[in-house]
């Protein structure tokens, strides 16, 4: 049986860095950028291996790692590239899941597999043993459960290479980066979901100035909350009730219960005369008590975390081609947002699938780095992109029809809150802001 090796796409992940010379405690993390290297051998079986690129571009590749033959769901790690062995053996679960879908990429896909024989190999190989490879050949033409229905003809699922406005700037300037990724829905896993791969292959990316007015805005829900004290302690009764190890009995319980009624026996009279004798008038306990004795049964207000947010932003850029081929850029750049955010038919047109999403960093192009001075994103979805074709106020096209000037707004939400164990745990405070 013929060797075959095939090389993916590269893809950027983050894995978490280490601190000082025992290299016990985590410094935040740093991306890199890899690809999954892949080699059919003579016996029909499959070597996996992940390599590594410089991330200034310059550099041979080199390989970090490999899935252990012997059980796909555990890499050797070599230590070779700019991470230590243990530093990727700790990011592990995000680089397997790189490795994953780099192997299930159309482009490897067609590379390796001539036959049902090879996906089966190359699906073990993937550490996917039991994924689906073609469907069921007793006549049935339905699609088969773990393989998503197919998308209408004409969906654009790669948007080609990179587009930067302006075209020509300086090499220094500070940008804003999109990166276009396709949706990635979540798996559960016992009482959670998995974590959403956010460093997955971009299909399309484009840069853009950091414009004016940028900011970010994090909150969390906290509302008023009230408990009158009947229900605080039957609550208190109930939860002795209810302990995990059933240490304490419902007669221990009941028994609480009943000593603060009696130990309160003069104030528990009012509350109890002060409800029966509101509830036969139908009036509120509390404005009869305020009326008759000048006071009014404790709500125990108390503000209370209600759940996380999701954070806004807002762009707004606005693009004046210098000459028709920068014309034609700003034309792509909007139908990239445009085209990107819209709501994806399957075939038969019975179910829509959700648009892409997006990838946003600030990024120093001095460095190649994420910003530190400035907040960072989780992955984002664009709830709307409005073009002003003419933000000067009057008609004025070029010869070739171009517009003068286009004003772009838009808006994205995350997709996820941000959350505490975002930022890290380990060390000092870092001097970067992060989420």
């Amino acid at each position: 049986m013929a060797s075959a090796v095939a090389t993916s796409n590269k893809s950027v992940v983050k894995v978490t860095q280490f601190k000082g010379a025992s290299r016990s405690r985590t410094s935040g993390s740093k991306e890199i950028y890899v690809s999954t290297k892949t080699t059919r051998k003579e016996d029909g079986t499959f070597k996996v291996e992940m390599i590594e690129y410089p991330t200034d571009g310059s550099g041979d590749a080199i390989v970090i790692g490999e899935r252990d033959p012997g059980n796909p769901n555990k890499w050797n790690w070599n230590g070779n590239g700019t991470a230590s062995a243990k530093e990727l053996s700790k990011s592990e679960s995000s680089l397997s899941s790189v490795s994953k879908n780099q192997i299930n990429s159309s482009q490897m896909q067609n590379e390796l597999v001539r036959d049902s024989q090879d996906q089966e190999e190359l699906n073990r190989a993937n550490a996917q043993p039991n994924k689906a490879d073609t469907p069921p050949e007793t006549g049935d033409t339905s699609t088969p459960s773990s393989e998503p229905p197919k998308s209408e003809t004409g969906t654009r699922n790669n948007f080609g290479a990179p587009l930067h406005y302006p075209v020509t700037r300086d090499e220094k300037q500070d940008i804003i980066k999109f990166d276009m990724l396709k949706y990635e829905p979540k798996k559960i896993s016992g009482f959670k979901f998995d974590d959403t791969n956010s460093n997955r292959e971009s299909i399309g990316t484009v840069t853009l100035p950091i414009p004016g007015g940028i900011s970010d805005a994090n909150a969390c829900n906290w509302g008023d909350d009230t408990m009158g004290p009947l229900q605080l302690a039957a609550a208190g009764a109930a939860l002795k009730m209810l302990t995990p190890d059933g240490s304490t009995p419902i007669g221990a319980a009941l028994g609480d219960l009943k000593s603060q009624l009696v130990t309160n026996n003069t104030e528990m009279k009012q509350l109890i005369q002060g409800k029966f004798a509101a509830s036969a008038v139908g009036a509120n306990p509390n404005s009869l008590l305020s009326r008759t004795q000048g006071m009014i049964l404790n709500p125990n207000l108390e503000l209370l975390f209600q759940g996380p947010s999701l954070r806004p932003f807002t762009f707004q850029f606005k693009m004046s081609p210098r000459s028709s081929a920068e014309a034609k850029v700003i034309t792509q750049i909007i139908r990239f947002f445009k085209q990107g955010m819209a709501p994806i038919r399957e075939e038969s047109r019975l179910f829509l699938k959700t648009p892409h999403t997006f990838r946003i960093k600030y990024v120093q192009l001095g460095s190649q780095e994420e910003s530190k001075f400035l907040n960072k994103f989780k992955e984002c979805a664009l709830l709307s992109c409005s073009v002003q074709y003419t933000p000067e106020g009057n008609y004025a096209p070029y010869e070739d029809g171009a517009m003068s000037s286009y004003q772009m707004s838009l808006q994205f939400k995350e997709l996820e809150p941000v959350f505490n164990d975002d930022y890290g745990s380990d060390g000092d405070l870092p001097a970067e802001i992060g989420f």
